[in-house]
This record gives C-alpha cells, sequence and structure tokens, in this order.
C-alpha cells in the first residue's frame, strides 16, 4: 500500500486544486500531478477531472474520497492527542501511596499540578506498601510511595524522603513525657499500632525484637486517622512517624515521649517499575515531586 498516494490524494480531495495542496505538502506541484497519475494507473481508474481552473473528482475519485477521509481524520486526531499529552493539555497520571503518606506528601503537591496543569486527570490509589508494589506490577498504578527498603531488582527508586519515627500519647499518659523511658518501660503500657502487614508495624516489632522485647498491641489498626484518635482519647502509646504528626504534637493534642534508644531515620521512596516507561505527565508530576523531597 502506498499511503504517500493516499495522502496526497486526500488533501488534493480536499484543496480540489493541485497547487494549493502542493503547498500544504510543501512539494511542487507536478509532483502532485505525478503522484496523482501514478495513483490512478495503480488503481486502473480516473479519479480527478481536470478542469482550467483547477480540478473535480470523478464518481470514483468521490467513492475513494469516502473510504481513505476517516482514516486520515483518525490520523490527524492521534496527531493532536500525542501533541497535546507531550505539552500536558492532557493526559493522566496513576499514583499510590499510603493514607498517612497520601495526606501529608502526596496530596500538597497534587494540588499545585491540578493548578499548573487542569487537564491532566490524576487518579490516586492507597494501600499498604506490599499491597502497592502489587499493584505496580499489575500495571494499575505507574508510581508509588512506599516505605523502604524493598526489594528494588524489579523496581526504580526514583527519590526518597527521611522520616522520624516517635512514641506519642494524649493527655491521660502525659506524664510518661517527663523523663526517658527505655523500650522495656514502654511495653507495661497499653500499646496502638498499626496492622501486622503495615511496614510500621513491621518496623515496631523489630525494633522491640533487637532488645529481646515482644509488644503486644491492645489496638491495632489500619488508618493513621484512627490510630491518632485512639491515641488523643488516652487508649495507649502510639507508634507514629513523626512528621505525620507534627501539628498535633505543635496543637499539644499528642506528647512525645523521650527514649533512651535512638531510632534510626526511615525513609519513604518513589518507585517505579524498571523498564516500564511513563508518560509524559507522569514525567512531570515525577519531577516536581523528586525537587520537593529533594529539598527537604
Amino acid at each position: 500500500m502506498k499511503m504517500d498516494l493516499y495522502h496526497i490524494f486526500y488533501l488534493s480531495a480536499l484543496e480540489l486544486n493541485f497547487s494549493r495542496a502542493a503547498k500544504r505538502l510543501f512539494i511542487t506541484q507536478p509532483s502532485v500531478s505525478q503522484s496523482i497519475a501514478q495513483l490512478e494507473a495503480h488503481l486502473q481508474t480516473q479519479l480527478f477531472q481536470r478542469l482550467s481552473k483547477g480540478v473535480i473528482l470523478t464518481t470514483e475519485g468521490k467513492r475513494l474520497f469516502e473510504q481513505v477521509k476517516p482514516a486520515f481524520e483518525t490520523i490527524q486526531l492521534a496527531e493532536k492527542t500525542m501533541s497535546e499529552r507531550a505539552t500536558l493539555k492532557q493526559g493522566s497520571v496513576a499514583i499510590g501511596a499510603s493514607d498517612s503518606a497520601c495526606k501529608y506528601l502526596l496530596l500538597p503537591k497534587v494540588q499545585s499540578f491540578q493548578k499548573q496543569y487542569p487537564n491532566v486527570h490524576l487518579k490516586l490509589q492507597n494501600g499498604s506498601t506490599p499491597e502497592l508494589l502489587a499493584k505496580l506490577q499489575q500495571g494499575m498504578i505507574e508510581m508509588a510511595l512506599v516505605h523502604l527498603p524493598i526489594d528494588d531488582h524489579l523496581y526504580s527508586i526514583r527519590g526518597t524522603y527521611s522520616v522520624h519515627s516517635a512514641f506519642v500519647v494524649g493527655a491521660r499518659y502525659k506524664q510518661l513525657t517527663e523523663k526517658a523511658k527505655t523500650l522495656s518501660q514502654l511495653v507495661q503500657y497499653p500499646i496502638v499500632t498499626f496492622s501486622q502487614q503495615s511496614q510500621s508495624r513491621i518496623y515496631l516489632d523489630e525494633l522491640f525484637a533487637s532488645h529481646q522485647l515482644t509488644v503486644t498491641p491492645e489496638v491495632e489498626v489500619s488508618a493513621m486517622d484512627v490510630l491518632l484518635a485512639c491515641t488523643k482519647i488516652g487508649m495507649g502509646i502510639a507508634f507514629v512517624t513523626k512528621e505525620f504528626v507534627q501539628e498535633s504534637l505543635n496543637q499539644q493534642e499528642l506528647y512525645e515521649i523521650p527514649l533512651t534508644t535512638h531510632l534510626k531515620q526511615r525513609h519513604i521512596g518513589i518507585v517505579t517499575t524498571k523498564h516500564a516507561p511513563l508518560s509524559h505527565a507522569s514525567e512531570s508530576f515525577l519531577s516536581m515531586l523528586t525537587e520537593s523531597f529533594n529539598k527537604q
């Protein structure tokens, strides 16, 4: 199939003038005439009737034009769509994060991105780190904010955000903040924490195990808001990411317990699957997110 000949025919049929078609194609008028002659010979039919001031389509020419017109209009629409996606006049971004990472790290950047690119559709999904990594592999999301470390054999870590862990209480247990406590002292009180599949809970269990201690939580929840609510009304000591509860600490709704044990920094990473190209919109959002992480 000689697509270039059909393209020349299509524009010539639109213009009904070989000279104007030549200008749109950036070729000479004789080249257009020669190409039309080649197509007519190939199809063994006359497509245009030559007049003194232009051309008109023959009956067969009209039939061919009606058949090729939708194809070229579809191609033009595809080019327009790709151009708009490249310039972020449209497109989509699919990203996942935990409840807390979504609220404190992701949503502020979503708001900024939407103001800058109002026609790009943002799709958000939440879940635990294992759930989000599974969604990445299934192609349900393009990137995710997850707790590190992870097995990076399948993933690319595109940026990291450092966070600090803390034990906090509500007013009922405020006396625990008056003096640094050991981990063995903390386990004597009710513990409020996330469910076992969460990375925060895994870290907490490993922390106590490294000191030959076992923690049996009184309250296990899956959502950050519920964990904080339970802690504020005095149900126990919560293990949290300090950056995510800073507002409650500032407002003295929660109080941090000083420890004799140093807690290592933890990291939240922006991850994508390896060898999976991102859309223009996703690359732009990723760039905005990593830039904010680098300014930490």
